[in-house]
């Protein structure tokens, strides 16, 4: 079936007014959980309402669905439709089994309601170090011309993988069917699904759950739809493990760090590369790591964090399996070999030598210390919308929206400097001054900073922060948080990216960087921030499902034992997101690191 080939003009250049909106008789747009044990789940999913906008391409002009929450179809070329994804626990050897017990089925015109065009067919997501407008356009022409409804199966559930010692797995609703021929639309509503495990071993299920329970990944277990907890009285709390593996070179520089360590709670364990039983080899290292995860007990956890010090050439970390990038991923995987969910958090202190590394330990010290001069800085944030015409209008301000709407701003006590593309805030990041602007709220002090559109292993291109810029930072005990949604930031395998960069300045840049080692795309930094859900520009909470700024504020009555507080849960957070979204997650989870504690 050939493939015609076109310029993709992105949904950003759609007509702005709603063709229409469709309503439904259904109490959400959700899926809820109405029952949950052991063996089995039910949930309801329903349809409120539909909205379409018009979508003008090179290959004519076409239909989109919108729907609060929904992703779409990735059938690309075919015709796009709106499905609802979550992430799911399911038990050891399950044998899953999906009923619909009750449904409203609805056959719409489309035409009746304004709908002539065809519905837009679905496209793979436009990775940052592209020009959105040269992205070949993908249509089948040939699909549009069967005379039968086409659609995916109504309830699937795709198992993924084992997330310390908790099996994960992906429900997928999709409720509609399209006929592309007669413009008619087939909707399943107000759906009432069991999912049942079948003979699962359930024995097994709570063994693992015992032997790798971690308080640490309480929130990232919550993420899971139908996730059940152990019962309180088998679950014993002990300190929580925390591994440095190091070059030995640094031994002396750390002792400071493990004694805070300790000191908090942790039980630490050092490990350096010249000791046999750990070696300087991503194997043997893995292996070392693997040995304390497997030994971990309800009286003697498994590790739950470890960090990382020196550079590739005093640690070396892995080759990704899903592109050119470097990977500390897989020395935290142990379920075989195609896992992706790593079993600890980890991060890297990336240094050749002391006086790369002590910065790094000082900046983390006073945060963890709370030892700042003045600590007012903390309430300021950075947010940048960067420049790309035809995908920063809607991902890059629908972010930065998402954010300043229901966190950063002065009803939580934030002030933020803000900078959409185009319009929409006092300095837009288009024009010239952007940068110097951006560069002055950095050296004044700002706590949080998140950047979204291109990058290169020197920072962000447009407005500009660079590693050349470092030096001459002159922001002295004021110490930031750094998240750049972009391409290549954390490439540490690198001379020096600017995520090392930032973080080996002494007495100015950062204390930590989340970052990509490769490039990454608009749709899975949308997801990894704002949620699950439609692009929008306007995104709300109750559209999305929990992306990056939603787990950094714990506003849902969530007890604190369940909030993500560290940079890695972070990135947990953020990946969990577009795994529940269908996206690229074995390639995230590979790139995504934490230069820093």
């Amino acid at each position: 079936m050939k493939k015609r080939i076109g310029i993709f003009i992105a949904v950003l250049l759609s007509s702005l007014v709603s063709a229409q909106q469709i309503t439904f008789n259904s109490e959400t747009n959700d899926v809820v959980l109405t029952s949950n044990t052991e063996q089995y789940f039910e949930v309801f999913s329903g349809v409120q309402s539909i909205e379409s906008i018009n979508v003008n391409t090179s290959e004519g002009i076409f239909t989109k669905l919108i729907l609060p929450g929904y992703v779409h179809s990735k059938e690309f070329g075919k015709p796009e439709l709106p499905q609802i994804q979550k992430l799911i626990e399911i038990p050891f050897g399950a044998e899953i089994k999906t009923d619909i017990l009750a449904y409203e089925k609805q056959t719409l015109l489309l035409s009746d309601y304004g709908i002539v065009n065809p519905l837009i067919p679905s496209q793979p997501s436009i990775s940052k170090a592209e020009d959105a407008a040269n992205v070949p356009f993908k249509y089948y022409p040939q699909i549009y011309q069967q005379n039968e409804f086409l659609g995916k199966e109504i309830v699937t559930v795709e198992p993924l993988g084992v997330l310390r010692g908790v099996q994960m797995a992906r429900l997928t609703i999709a409720p509609f069917k399209y006929n592309p021929v007669t413009n008619e639309l087939m909707v399943f509503n107000n759906l009432e699904v069991q999912v049942d495990f079948g003979d699962a071993d359930y024995e097994e299920t709570v063994i693992q759950k015992q032997k790798h329970y971690s308080a640490a990944f309480n929130p990232s277990y919550l993420e899971l739809l139908n996730y059940n907890p152990l019962a309180k009285d088998v679950i014993t709390t002990y300190p929580v493990k925390y591994v440095i593996v190091s070059d030995p070179m640094f031994q002396s520089d750390l002792q400071g760090f493990v004694e805070w360590k300790t000191k908090k709670g942790f039980t630490v364990v050092e490990a350096y590369t010249n000791d046999p039983a750990v070696g300087n080899t991503t194997t043997s290292i893995k292996a070392y790591l693997e040995g304390l995860y497997n030994a971990g007990s309800p009286s003697d956890p498994a590790p739950s964090y470890v960090l990382f010090v020196g550079d590739v050439a005093q640690v070396p970390s892995f080759s990704g399996n899903t592109g050119w990038h470097v990977s500390d991923l897989y020395y935290c995987t142990y379920d075989g070999p195609s896992d992706i969910y790593p079993d600890m958090y980890y991060g890297r202190f990336s240094a050749t030598n002391s006086s790369q590394l002590m910065p790094q330990i000082e900046k983390t010290l006073m945060f963890e210390e709370y030892t700042f001069p003045d600590p007012s800085y903390l309430d300021e944030v950075l947010l940048v919308a960067g420049v790309d015409a035809s995908m920063a209008p809607t991902y890059g301000n629908g972010q930065i929206n998402y954010g300043t709407d229901n966190y950063f701003n002065s009803a939580h006590g934030i002030t933020s400097h803000i900078y959409l593309y185009g319009s929409g805030s006092p300095v837009t990041s288009d024009q010239s001054i952007a940068s110097g602007l951006i560069i002055d709220d950095v050296n004044n002090g700002v706590g949080f900073a998140n950047y979204t559109a291109h990058c290169f292993e020197q920072g962000w291109a447009d407005p500009s922060f660079e590693s050349s810029d470092v030096p001459g930072l002159t922001n002295e005990n004021e110490y930031c948080v750094i998240v750049s949604n972009c391409c290549l930031p954390n490439a540490f395998d690198n001379a020096e990216c600017f995520g090392e960069a930032i973080l080996r300045a002494h007495g100015k840049g950062a204390v930590g960087h989340i970052g990509g080692s490769n490039n990454t795309y608009w749709n899975e930094d949308y997801w990894w921030a704002v949620g699950t859900g439609s692009i929008s520009v306007n995104p709300t909470y109750t559209q999305t499902g929990l992306g990056v700024f939603d787990c950094l504020f714990h506003e849902n009555g969530e007890p604190v034992s369940d909030w993500f507080v560290s940079l890695s849960q972070m990135v947990h957070s953020g990946n969990l997101a577009v795994t529940a979204a269908g996206g690229s997650e074995d390639y995230y989870w590979e790139i995504y690191h934490v230069m820093g504690d």
